[in-house]
Formats: structure tokens, C-alpha cells, sequence
């Protein structure tokens, strides 16, 4: 009986390693859980259908942190509650997937950043405090983030002396330097709870195609940079 149940643990063991979820799965699922539901705000998310097969990897911040400062490849920041992210996945990927690139480095943010406000004096205060690393990150993307901007009662902007990352962002390495990136999704898109047009989706895929073939492309300047 010992061996039988000795052999019965192995055999699940090893189910339930064979059917641990790869980073490809869980994006998938992570983004297409959302599709049908309503967003806190009242209005419905957007549905997004991602390969099962995707070259999402997922990253920590200390992974992350590494990347910027030593390797080449793109990066995608967000998280699937943001509208703007459900509209940007797709575009990236069908980009991703007509070049070279094999891996698009992933971190949600929906816990990572801190949140700041004013209290009834006007001071800026903290109401969350942003993930270990977060301000290592912020640090080492300073050069291509907004300003933390957040509003009073009456409206009137107050700049917390901190930068931000707004997502989605998308990052573009290439030997420990960042060479380009793209915020948001396209200039004409208002409302991000409606899907892009075609033409709207297709000028994204090319802005993404663009800046990926700066980490891709053998071409140097004269000045030495690639």
C-alpha cells in the first residue's frame, strides 16, 4: 500500500507540474478574463483576443531594472483593468509578431505605482505606498516620464514633484539604453472603451514596427549610436 501511494503522489506531482500555467497562458488569461465585464467606472471593457502561444514574458522590477540598464528589447508596461492597455496589447503583438523580436519583457502595474493626494490642508500626502523597486524604476525611466500631476477641489493641477508611469508605456532597449518608446495609443482615439478603427489600429502596429527596428536594425550613425 506504501508503494502505491508513494506512486499515486509522484503521478501527481507531476500533473500538476505538466499543467502549470506559462507566462503566454496567463497573460492571455489575465487580459481575456475582463471581456463581457464592466469597469468600476460603469463602462464595459473592451474584448481583446490574445495567441495562447504570445512572447509575453513576465518580469519583476529588479528583472526589469536589469533590462534597462544591460540588455536589448521591448518592454510593455500596464495592466488589463486600463482601457487604453486593452486597446494597446493587440497592436503590439501583431507588430511583435511580424519582426524578429522573440520576447516583450511584461510588468503590471496595477500594484506597483504609489498613489499621492492632498489633504484638507493642501499638503501632498501619500495614500499608497509605491511597490519595493518602484522608485529605482522611476529612476531609471526619468528621462521619458510626465510629470505626477494630481488635482485639487476646484480642479486646479499640483505637481507633486515626482514623475509617473502612465500606462500603457511601451519601452524600446538596446544595450542598456533606452532608444525609444510610445505612450498611450494614437492621437484620434478619445475614448478608450471603444476599440480602434482599423486605420487607427494599423497606424499603432506601424508606430510599434518603427521603434522595434531601432533595437533590431544593424544601422549605426555616423555618431556611432545604433
Amino acid at each position: 500500500m506504501k508503494k502505491i501511494a508513494l506512486v499515486m503522489s509522484m503521478i501527481l506531482v507531476l500533473l500538476v507540474g505538466c499543467s502549470k500555467e506559462t507566462d503566454a497562458e496567463k497573460f492571455k488569461n489575465e487580459y481575456e478574463s475582463l471581456n463581457g465585464q464592466t469597469s468600476q467606472s460603469g463602462k464595459k471593457y473592451l474584448n481583446v483576443e490574445i495567441e495562447k502561444d504570445n512572447i509575453i514574458k513576465y518580469v519583476s522590477i529588479s528583472e526589469l531594472l536589469d533590462v534597462i540598464k544591460n540588455e536589448t528589447g521591448v518592454i510593455y508596461l500596464g495592466f488589463p483593468e486600463c482601457p487604453w492597455c486593452r486597446n494597446a496589447v493587440p497592436a503590439l503583438l501583431e507588430a511583435a509578431n511580424s519582426t524578429s523580436i522573440e520576447t516583450i519583457y511584461y510588468l503590471n502595474m496595477f500594484d506597483v505605482r504609489d498613489k499621492l493626494s492632498l489633504d484638507n490642508d493642501g499638503n501632498i500626502v501619500t495614500e499608497v505606498e509605491g511597490a519595493k523597486g518602484y522608485t529605482d524604476l522611476l529612476n531609471a525611466l526619468d528621462t521619458i516620464l510626465d510629470d505626477y500631476v494630481i488635482s485639487d477641489e476646484d480642479g486646479n493641477e499640483v505637481k507633486t514633484g515626482e514623475k509617473r508611469i502612465y500606462v500603457p508605456l511601451v519601452i524600446f532597449v538596446r544595450d542598456g539604453e533606452i532608444v525609444d518608446y510610445h505612450a498611450d495609443t494614437v492621437s484620434s482615439q478619445t475614448d478608450p472603451y471603444v476599440a480602434l478603427t482599423n486605420e487607427e489600429k494599423n497606424e499603432l502596429i506601424n508606430i510599434y514596427k518603427k521603434k522595434i527596428n531601432k533595437i533590431t536594425s544593424n544601422t549605426c550613425t555616423d555618431q556611432g549610436r545604433c
